[in-house]
């Protein structure tokens, strides 16, 4: 049996805790079960976690912190997304799988969609053929505003799915809203230099219009990212898009 964590002797309390769980091999629906966890100083949830797991209650739960992958561990605690590594246990806590997904076990949910949307969006620099670089070549137009934006924004994204689990209009894969983390994705690719594909029309298929300006993928990002900022500055870029689009229709029907 896996040891994750050393005895605990000594506990400040002994908190109780309620996980929702649900074995889709054994279980008819999910249901919520209630532990004890000996809390010590700083522990967190996922620590309670592999504390029960050492203790024999096999709870599944996703945590690749010991392979330096972050955000795996996300799911709800106390009925909002977070990232189990990064939250303190409390007593009366209730956890449970992200709402956004198929649970697979317990606190294990299928993702597998995700990676097909991000493959279906072609999120990779699109360009036409151009000719190898020679020293005469121009340089590649890198504005310092877009290498800073990506260093800021983009690379800190973990992919834990947090904001789509709090999004309210893209609560399966069925809505007609793809949610905040693709359209920060979109505005990624976007502002490569060599990236030639329009991404703007490209977010509006997505159903960027469908975003209601709530902020709570803000609210609930562990980065303390705004992906609602980055779909602002997207559906501003769709609306030009739309005005010049009209502009040049009411010319020519004038």
């Amino acid at each position: 049996m896996t040891c994750y964590l050393p005895p605990i002797d000594k506990p400040d309390a002994i908190y109780n805790i309620q996980i929702l769980r649900f074995d889709p091999e054994k279980d008819r629906y999910p249901h919520w079960e209630s532990y004890q966890v000996p809390f010590v100083r700083t522990m967190t949830v996922i620590e309670a976690l592999e504390y029960l797991w050492d203790q024999g209650e096999y709870i599944a739960f996703r945590s690749n912190c010991r392979e330096f992958t972050c955000g795996s561990c996300a799911m709800e605690i106390n009925g909002k997304p977070a990232l189990a590594c990064d939250t303190l246990l409390e007593d009366g806590m209730r956890i449970e799988p992200l709402s956004r997904f198929p649970v697979i076990k317990d606190l294990v949910v299928d993702t597998s969609t995700v990676p097909e949307r991000f493959k279906a969006l072609k999120l990779w620099p699109e360009c036409k053929h151009r000719e190898p670089a020679t020293k005469d070549s121009p340089p590649l137009p890198a504005a310092k505003s877009a290498i800073e934006h990506y260093r800021e924004t983009y690379s800190r994204c973990i992919e834990c799915y947090s904001c789509l689990d709090a999004c309210p209009q893209s609560d399966s894969d069925e809505s007609p809203y793809f949610g905040p983390l693709y359209m920060l994705q979109l505005a990624r690719v976007m502002e490569h230099p060599l990236d030639e594909k329009d991404r703007v029309a490209q977010a509006a298929e997505a159903g960027i219009s469908h975003c209601i300006n709530c902020y709570e993928c803000a609210n609930v990002c562990p980065m303390n990212l705004s992906p609602a900022t980055i779909v602002n500055e997207l559906r501003s870029k769709t609306i030009r898009r739309l005005d010049l689009l009209f502009g040049r229709r009411r010319k020519e029907v004038g």
